[in-house]
């Protein structure tokens, strides 16, 4: 549950783009135009990706900030740790939703955020993945009014493979 400025503004959009019917249906073309809750939902994958680790062997020798990384090489990504790297995030500890925006984001790099993984061997379910947390989202908001108990410091994450 991310502040109330920011709940406002989901449920303004989602007031905007479907109207006050929370028993409605929801179109593909009423989802994507729900733009400020993908940047609530992308910032929420940014702090707490759904795969806190991917593994990719190495298929050939490079150096990386001037270590040699042998062909074959198993590395470790952390997207948890990455997502939290302050030159692409500022203030990476703070839920910022509004660094998605197309204005804020232009300059992120694709390989700086990578919930699903990234390059050919990404998440095959992302896209699928994405579209049902939005809609489960959407029907959650819709029909209740949700808030926290417990500030989010206090809520710690459990990391988990997600499938």
């Amino acid at each position: 549950v991310c502040t109330l400025r920011y709940r406002r503004k989901i449920h303004q959009e989602l007031d905007s783009v479907l109207g006050s019917d929370s028993k409605g249906p929801l179109s593909v073309a009423d989802l994507k135009e729900l733009k400020f809750l993908d940047c609530v939902l992308k910032e929420c994958y940014r702090l707490y990706p759904p795969s806190p680790l991917f593994a990719r062997k190495i298929s050939e020798e490079i150096s990386i900030c001037g270590y040699k990384i042998p062909k074959r090489t198993t590395v470790v990504v952390s997207p948890f740790l990455v997502h939290r790297d302050e030159n692409v995030f500022p203030v990476p500890e703070k839920f910022d939703p509004e660094r998605f925006l197309p204005e804020n984001s232009a300059n992120i790099s694709e390989c700086a955020y990578i919930p699903f993984a990234a390059g050919p061997r990404n998440c095959i379910g992302r896209v699928f993945a994405e579209m049902e947390v939005k809609v489960l989202v959407c029907h959650i908001l819709r029909n209740f009014s949700l808030h926290s108990l417990d500030s989010r410091d206090q809520v710690l994450p459990i990391p988990k493979i997600t499938l």
